[in-house]
């Protein structure tokens, strides 16, 4: 097939979608994969857990190789001058042209296929058949060892078996590796209490200058019983009072100036009379002496009021 510079972008592209499509589709069936493997570690079927696990190592890695490619072609694709002006591989281009067609006969994917026979149109069988063989070694050697058939080794495995039992809540340990989950020292104690710590023991510490001293505990006063500790530090401390005893005092003082003074009598009704000490008051007395002038016609027996009642008045009135 010759070599053309639109037809060799137009099949960069198709290989960088075709190579996405296979990187989801791979991951999706690892992710799949992984699933399955978890029961099998929680029955106790490890061989066949193994190998599977075996199979999903080989596919992740194939997904990083199809994304070093990707990665390539994208390259070429920006670069692709470089590749049209000259018969021999440019520098800037090498390690890209290499790596893809070495990829092109271990990954089946048909535009990479279409792009190794463009570029042995272009440089040459010689260079293609080094290239597959990495001859030169000019490939990427990460891309070699992701593209490998070797067998993976045993703690990449053992890596990936705990994984997924972690991930999926399988206890499962590899052999000779101790269950995080399991009591340290093989204590067989089943009780919720066993794996807790003992607090550490409270040693007394006397009270520097610088603290207040405790203050004594409470006592009650109506039954002489000490309050406990634990009611101390569950109740705030608050100093107590004799709201009671303080109340009856003023109640019994109260009634004493009741009984004292005693109320005034009902048969005679007060009169206000104005005093010499207060002019100040003098319209006061207004109503006093009214009220004394309707007055006489009741005394406090219910009679006519008295001659030094009627003179006392009359000397009020004046002052007035």
């Amino acid at each position: 097939m010759p070599f053309h510079v639109t037809k060799f972008k137009v099949e960069l592209k198709l290989a960088i979608n075709r190579l996405r499509l296979l990187q989801a589709k791979k991951s999706s069936l690892n992710l799949k994969a992984r699933r399955e493997i978890a029961p099998l570690l929680e029955t106790g079927k490890i061989e066949s857990a193994t190998v599977r696990v075996e199979n999903i190592i080989r596919e992740d890695l194939n997904v990083e190789a199809l994304e070093m490619v990707e990665l390539y072609c994208e390259l070429l694709t920006a670069r692709v001058g470089l590749v049209d002006q000259s018969r021999t591989v440019d520098p800037g281009v090498s390690e890209a042209v290499y790596s893809v067609i070495y990829a092109s006969s271990r990954i089946d994917v048909r535009e990479l296929t279409m792009l190794r026979e463009m570029l042995t149109a272009k440089y040459g069988k010689e260079l293609v058949l080094e290239a597959m063989d990495n001859s030169t070694g000019l490939v990427n050697a990460k891309l070699v060892r992701k593209l490998s058939v070797n067998t993976p080794p045993d703690s990449l495995i053992k890596m990936y078996l705990t994984e997924i039992a972690s991930f999926y809540h399988v206890r499962w340990r590899p052999d000779g590796e101790e269950d995080e989950d399991a009591a340290p020292g093989g204590s067989d104690n089943d009780t919720p209490s066993g794996g807790l710590k003992e607090p550490a023991s409270v040693i007394p510490v006397a009270p520097s200058e610088s603290e207040p001293a405790a203050k004594p505990a409470a006592v009650d006063e109506g039954s002489g019983n000490e309050l406990g500790s634990d009611k101390d530090e569950a109740l705030p401390s608050v100093p107590l009072a004799k709201p009671a005893a303080a109340t009856t005092a003023t109640a019994i003082a109260a009634a004493d100036e009741l009984e004292t003074e005693g109320p005034a009598p009902a048969t005679e009704p007060p009169i206000l009379l104005p005093r010499a000490t207060a002019p100040s008051k003098a319209p006061a007395t207004q109503p006093a002496a009214n009220k004394a002038r309707a007055s006489p016609q009741q005394s406090s027996d219910g009679g006519i009021p008295s001659l030094e009642d009627l003179q006392r008045r009359f000397e009020a009135l004046k002052r007035a």
